[in-house]
């Protein structure tokens, strides 16, 4: 019996040191794809260690890594692969700053390994502004979180869990960072959105413009909870309406590619066959010399380029787009609003002063990768965009404005009520041409699936949480900790 005891004692006392030496409850790395490159440089804040099979190489503060045949080689010292680099201060590559180590595999190349909370303080800020409401940013880092993990289960054979670009979500490691941001991690740690016993499947987009897609039209899969729901309360972001003139040879092009290589040109006409409940094209009909085609809209807007045909929520014109936005929104805050640019001719034109002080916002993480892209390819936009970031930052405008503008009232909000979709077009429409272009009209960003920003961001201003935000672009959902 007391030799039992004795047992008993040292099994309990085994167990607890277990418990203490254990990594806090949903503690989790997640592995970020930074580079494939054979050769890259890296460097830190303080001294760097190289650690392979069986073997540690302590350097200084920068190194020249090549890597080939399953061997890194940095001067020369050569170490087998995976090799783990880690540092007492920041890693830095290619002009960013990261948290916890670097693992270079012959399969993955170079990742970022962290912990998921960590990971997320340089997710946040590149997905959402920083000045956004807490419940929208919270609703952002408990989505981005459960995309992470979700993406971790099923990567496993390619030796990453997720890329640091809009493949996945943006990722700019620890130079981006913000108080807000942080506490938005902090204040949601280990909070998923589950569908029953599982990780949801949470994708994101900027704006919906008007009616989230059904994933079965843009990815094929059926998922109860991503049939497309309208937006409760109307809103305007910088792409709440757009225009894209692409010529009949890019159109080409895309149908070709997105056929399998079947040409049908010269195409003559191009309409929208297909669409869904909320008006967003569901499929695509070509028309051509030499036969028609009918694509998912989604197939085609990735094959002429996501950049240029901004979304699949197709208009016949211009006036048509603009229809929702030109609406009065009482129920949204005036303070919400994006900044309007001042009258000054040219809606894009900025004085050299502050086109410099407009591509230090950009470099500095005032905007998200999105908003830059925005930036680049509609130059027009730039004033608009000098004037989000000076409300953003709080910086002071480098030529003062003519005008003074006089403070908005705030408007108290009121109980959000679910705005009626324009009503679908069923029997489609011929997208409108120019001489040998054709003009399309749509309104948001993004593939439209699951919760959109823009709409999570109104949302939060008229006093819905995080929980209620998700559960709603998620119907089914719910939102708890993960284990």
């Amino acid at each position: 019996m007391i030799q039992n005891m004795t047992v008993l004692r040292r099994g309990l006392m085994a167990f607890l040191l277990c418990l203490i030496l254990a990594p806090a409850a949903g503690a989790r790395d997640i592995y970020v794809r930074l580079s494939q490159a054979g050769r890259f440089s890296i460097a830190s804040d303080g001294n760097l260690t190289l650690s392979g099979k069986g073997k540690t190489v302590k350097l200084g503060k920068t190194a020249s890594l090549s890597v080939k045949g399953g061997r890194m080689t940095v001067g020369k010292t050569s170490l087998s692969l995976p090799v783990r680099i880690t540092s007492k201060g920041l890693l830095r590559f290619n002009g960013r700053k990261y948290r916890g180590a670097f693992m270079v595999t012959q399969k993955a190349g170079l990742m970022n390994v962290l912990d998921v909370e960590e990971y997320l303080r340089g997710v946040l800020p590149a997905e959402v502004g920083s000045d956004w409401p807490p419940e929208a940013l919270r609703a952002q880092a408990i989505i981005s979180r459960t995309y992470a993990l979700r993406q971790s289960l099923s990567r496993a054979k390619k030796g990453y869990d997720v890329v640091d670009s809009v493949s996945d979500q943006v990722y700019r490691g620890a130079g981006v960072e913000t108080a807000r941001t942080n506490q938005a991690v902090s204040s949601t740690a280990f909070l998923i959105v589950a569908y029953g016993k599982e990780l949801a499947f949470t994708p994101f987009h900027s704006d919906s413009g008007g009616y989230t897609a059904n994933n079965a039209h843009v990815w094929g899969a059926k998922i109860p909870y991503l049939t497309g729901v309208a937006e409760p309360v109307a809103y305007t972001s910088p792409n709440s309406t757009w225009s894209a003139k692409i010529s009949r040879r890019a159109v080409e092009k895309a149908v070709a590619k997105a056929a399998g290589g079947k040409n049908i040109a010269p195409i003559t006409e191009v309409r929208v066959s297909e669409v869904d409940k909320g008006g967003r094209a569901v499929n695509m009909t070509f028309v051509g010399k030499k036969g028609t085609r009918t694509l998912r809209a989604s197939q085609f807007r990735l094959a002429v380029g996501a950049k240029l045909l901004k979304s699949t929520m197709l208009k016949p014109s211009a006036s048509a787009a603009s229809k929702r936005a030109a609406a009065p929104r009482p129920q949204v805050s005036a303070a919400s609003r994006p900044v309007s640019a001042p009258a000054r001719g040219n809606s894009g034109s900025l004085t050299l002063a502050e086109a410099k002080q407009l591509s230090e916002m950009m470099s500095g993480g005032t905007f998200t990768t999105l908003e830059i892209i925005d930036i680049l390819s509609h130059p027009e936009k730039k004033r608009h965009y000098y004037d989000l970031g000076l409300q953003r930052t709080g910086r002071k405008p480098s030529v003062a404005p003519e005008k003074k503008k006089i403070p908005s009232r705030p408007v108290s909000p009121v109980k959000p009520k679910p705005s009626a979709p324009e009503t679908p077009d069923i029997r489609g429409f011929r997208v409108a041409r120019s001489g040998d272009n054709f003009l399309f009209y749509g309104r948001g960003w993004g593939h439209g699936v699951g919760l959109s920003q823009w709409g999570a961001r109104t949302l939060a201003k008229s006093g819905w949480t995080a929980e209620r935000i998700l559960t709603y672009y998620y119907p089914g959902t719910t939102v708890r900790r993960y284990q």
